[in-house]
């Protein structure tokens, strides 16, 4: 009986943790989301941010490369793309050139 109260608490913490990590997804899952969409099914790809600026608590600006194969042997093809994830869901995408210098910071007021 001594463990019955820490069992319950566990258990609350694991099933409320639960609940509102999938009430909002994580960035990763946003982006994940979006590169599987982009290639095709059965392809190998990999993304790496390259930078992020944050507008505010739930709005993101990430710069992202991403890396595809669609057979091990081909050469990988890489794009780059800016995103904008508004509360961990994926609002817009452009895509842009590979060396392109991006500032992903906030405007400044003149």
């Amino acid at each position: 009986m001594r463990y019955l109260p820490s069992l319950l608490l566990t258990l609350s913490l694991v099933l409320f943790s639960s609940t509102s990590t999938s009430a909002s997804p994580s960035i990763s899952t946003a982006i994940d989301r979006f590169v599987s969409n982009l290639y095709p099914k059965g392809s190998h790809y990999f993304w790496v941010i390259n930078n992020t600026t944050t507008e505010s608590p739930e709005e993101m600006i990430v710069d992202l490369n991403t890396s595809v194969r669609n057979l091990p042997e081909d050469e990988p093809t890489e794009s780059r793309f800016l995103l904008l994830v508004v509360e961990g869901e994926l609002l817009a995408a452009q895509k842009i050139p590979l060396n392109a210098i991006v500032d992903c910071q906030s405007d400044e007021e003149v």
